[in-house]
């Protein structure tokens, strides 16, 4: 058993040996393929930015939110004017509602609707 394990050692040590050995400067230098960029990979986005500012609206849901220039909003719900108000941020095709009441509303952008659980808006 003894001499089992003094013969697995010794090739062990010699296996790292030969392998320790694959990284001497002697080895010949890879050189850079055509295909290795420092260049980012991804394209960079043609998308335009969107502009929500101005009123959009879901008749179903009686909802309409305000989108104004300066990256805030105020919401009309059912009858009530002002019924909420906050910031929004657009991240990708995510649209966020920051409500002042801690609430915070997460949607998409699909084309010319925002669509939210509660409903979908159009530009009105």
């Amino acid at each position: 058993m003894k001499r089992r394990m003094t013969m697995a050692t010794v090739v062990s040590a010699v296996a790292l040996a030969a392998l320790s050995g694959c990284g001497s400067e002697e080895s010949p230098k890879a050189e850079p393929s055509a295909s290795t960029s420092s260049s980012p990979s991804a394209e960079p986005s043609t998308a335009e930015p969107v502009d929500l500012t101005g009123d959009w609206g879901d008749d179903d849901a009686q909802w309409v939110v305000h989108f104004h220039a300066d990256g805030t909003y105020v919401e009309d719900f059912q009858g009530l004017n002002d019924f909420r108000v906050g910031t929004y941020d657009i991240d990708g095709d995510t649209l966020s509602l920051i409500g002042d009441d801690g609430n915070t509303d997460k949607g998409t952008i699909e084309g010319e609707t925002l669509v939210f659980k509660l409903g979908t808006l159009t530009r009105q």
